[in-house]
């Protein structure tokens, strides 16, 4: 339903109401929502609490990266429609890297849950690892959210490379 709901929009962004865009808290200049992002925060913060509590690892074991239309098709996001439409109309020299660098977020969070796990498992310390991963992971965020707004990332594989060396 979504998908037919989807296709009867706008085809460019340019063609997009922009108060219509603003409204739904979506970038005119983009085509994108900072609401995506919320896929990625929900995880690190989980993370960021697995210093005191290790337990948390249970609920990060089952957390999934999601693409932004999955995202928008699951979630309650009032104008969920008009976010997938914009972003299927934005200029692909914007969604191409933005979603690069969202494939990227979610394996490096995944792979972050993953070595967490193991130094629970271990009985290890993870309150260093907790807090420097952390830190990584919320610039990455940020990094997405500069590309929503408009901002560019060149070079983003090095970045992330650079964030856990």
């Amino acid at each position: 339903m979504i998908d037919a709901d989807v296709a009867t929009l706008s085809e460019t962004l340019a063609d997009f109401d922009r108060d219509a865009l603003t409204a739904a808290k979506i970038v005119h200049g983009t085509g994108l929502s900072t609401d995506y992002l919320n896929v990625f925060n929900e995880a690190v913060m989980l993370f960021g609490m697995l210093a005191d509590m290790p337990d948390m690892i249970d609920d990060l074991r089952t957390w999934q990266p999601l693409s932004y239309e999955e995202h928008f098709k699951r979630s309650g996001f009032q104008a969920k429609e008009l976010a997938i439409a914009a972003y299927r109309a934005a200029d692909p020299s914007i969604r191409q890297p933005f979603d690069a660098l969202s494939t990227d977020i979610g394996a490096t969070i995944t792979r972050a849950v993953q070595d967490a796990d193991a130094l629970i498992a271990e009985g290890g310390d993870i309150g260093e690892f907790v807090t420097e991963t952390g830190f990584g992971l919320q610039t990455l965020i940020m990094m997405l959210d500069g590309m929503v707004h408009g901002g560019s990332v060149g070079g983003a594989q090095d970045d992330i490379d650079a964030l856990f060396d």
